[in-house]
């Protein structure tokens, strides 16, 4: 058995019970070729991922007598991602040596042909790939036949929007779509993006909510103002006895829900990203959403447009690599106010070419109101302006801004479809 160095072993182990962010990678560190004392480490951390680093020492120190936490030092958190990944590439290198060897031997004593030595070769480098790879045509065909039955046999985790007339225009999401909500200040993007994830939680589904600028108490208060008149956030004090006994209700209701709030203020795209990955690990996301894009920071990037392009190519992996939507919340630039009435394009989105280019749905939110005082408090439109392999239009809802409500009224569908919704 192939042994790795035992003191880098130790200070990855260390460096993934001190960062709870990096233990999203411990499945990328094969435990079968680590030393025997590092496996119960490794097992422990497994055990605990979600769990503060005290307790973990706890367990290590009853499992391990001789156990030293200082016999190591505790590197940077990106020196220990590099020494994962050297791990793993050591590791490919080993095993691929080994794999020769073994198709060496059999070819000479007889017993392997060139075309099954091969396909071994083959299968090992795309299994090990961590990062490119690639799929061969009995496998797309297996794959796709897969998903047209799970379609047919009502067997999709499709998720479908919650409003009325959404699914005349826009089609369910399937899983690795990056979607952006965006609107200018005051239009309503939390207001939409909280209503949709709170649907879908109520629905037994699982949600994740990052909020960059909110904290979870306000985000549970604008969840349940649904049924209230007065502000949750700022004069629950004048509700009455009977209000008070129906909101601590309402706030009962949902514990059961799979809703999970980060309200921790790091806006790093690759810490985000990190702690989605170790979420969705113990959790299993239907969906994420992200609010908002402009708050996001991706250090080392010398323009802003270069700092949103590289997020949002990094949030399309994101989804393209755990299978699960994206949803992004982003802001209008100044120049929306320029347009006929206000009403928002695709080009008025901030750094507009990198975010349309990365995203497969863009919804642009737009209050007429905010142009023209004499139109509905409450009309509020959902403008989509762009979906891969699928219809653009608008859908006219109803937004009652006292109690953060918005449902659909009807759609309006201004664009040919990309594609035909059906094939005879």
């Amino acid at each position: 058995m192939m042994i790795l160095d035992i003191r880098s072993e130790r200070q990855v182990l260390k460096a993934l019970i001190h960062y709870i962010e990096l233990r999203c990678r411990i499945g990328e560190i094969d435990r079968r070729f680590l030393s025997q004392e590092s496996q119960i480490i490794y097992d422990i951390i497994s055990k605990n991922i979600d769990k503060d680093s005290t307790l973990i020492l706890m367990e290590i120190y009853n499992r391990l007598e001789r156990f030293d936490v200082n016999d190591v030092d505790l590197v940077a958190e990106n020196y220990a991602n590099n020494l994962i990944d050297y791990f793993k590439e050591t590791l490919r290198n080993k095993k691929f040596r080994f794999l020769l060897n073994q198709i060496s031997r059999a070819m000479k004593q007889g017993s392997m042909k060139m075309e099954d030595a091969t396909e071994k070769i083959m299968s090992f480098l795309h299994e090990s790939s961590s990062g490119f790879k690639y799929v061969d045509m009995k496998e797309a065909n297996r794959l796709l036949e897969q998903f047209h039955a799970d379609v047919w046999e009502n067997r999709s985790k499709r998720l479908d929007w919650p409003f009325r007339y959404f699914n005349t225009v826009l089609n369910g999401l399937r899983g690795k779509e990056l979607v952006v909500i965006a609107g200018e200040t005051a239009t309503g993007k939390t207001s939409f993006m909280l209503n949709t994830a709170a649907h879908w939680a109520a629905e037994g589904k699982t949600i994740g909510y990052i909020s960059l600028e909110i904290d979870v108490v306000d985000l549970k208060n604008r969840i349940h103002q649904k049924d209230f008149d007065i502000n949750l956030s700022a004069e629950s004090e004048k509700l009455s006895e009977e209000g008070r006994s129906k909101l601590i209700y309402e706030i009962r209701k949902t514990v059961n829900q799979k809703m999970f709030f980060c309200d921790s203020g790091v806006r790093s795209v690759h810490e985000i990203i990190a702690g989605i990955k170790l979420m969705n690990m113990l959790h299993q996301f239907d969906a994420v959403f992200i609010d908002y894009l402009q708050l996001m920071s991706c250090p080392g990037k010398q323009s802003k447009d270069a700092e949103i392009g590289e997020i949002m190519g990094s949030l399309k992996a994101l989804a393209m690599d755990i299978r699960v939507p994206i949803i992004v919340a982003s802001q209008l630039n100044r120049e929306v106010g320029k347009n006929d009435k206000g009403i928002p394009r695709l080009s008025n989105l901030r750094e507009s070419g990198t975010i349309e280019h990365s995203a497969d749905v863009v919804i642009l939110i737009y209050r007429p109101i905010l142009y023209n005082k004499s139109e509905s408090m409450s009309e509020y439109h959902a403008i989509v302006a762009k979906q891969r392999n699928g219809k653009t239009g608008t859908i006219y809802m109803d937004f009652n801004m006292t109690r953060q409500v918005i449902e659909g009224t009807g759609t309006s569908v201004k664009y040919e479809e990309e594609f035909a919704t059906s094939l005879v």
